[in-house]
């Protein structure tokens, strides 16, 4: 996978990839400990997994099964 820095192109690593699959995982993990899940915290924690998504896709780190 290539990424864009700025002007730059650039590979991203499998150790790289594997960093952001971890922090990514736990991000989704801590998403999913918010309480409650209604109200105002309901459009905050699909905007995050909604992020959390784009963010997996953007980087091309699929979610393991």
């Amino acid at each position: 996978m290539v990424y864009r820095v700025g002007h730059k192109e650039r590979d991203v690593t499998d150790q790289e990839r594997q960093k952001a699959e971890e922090l990514i995982s736990r991000l989704e993990i801590s998403v999913g400990q918010i309480f409650p899940r209604d109200g105002g915290n309901a459009g905050l924690i699909t905007t995050m997994i909604q992020t959390l998504n784009g963010l997996r896709s953007l980087l091309g780190v699929v979610r393991p099964h």
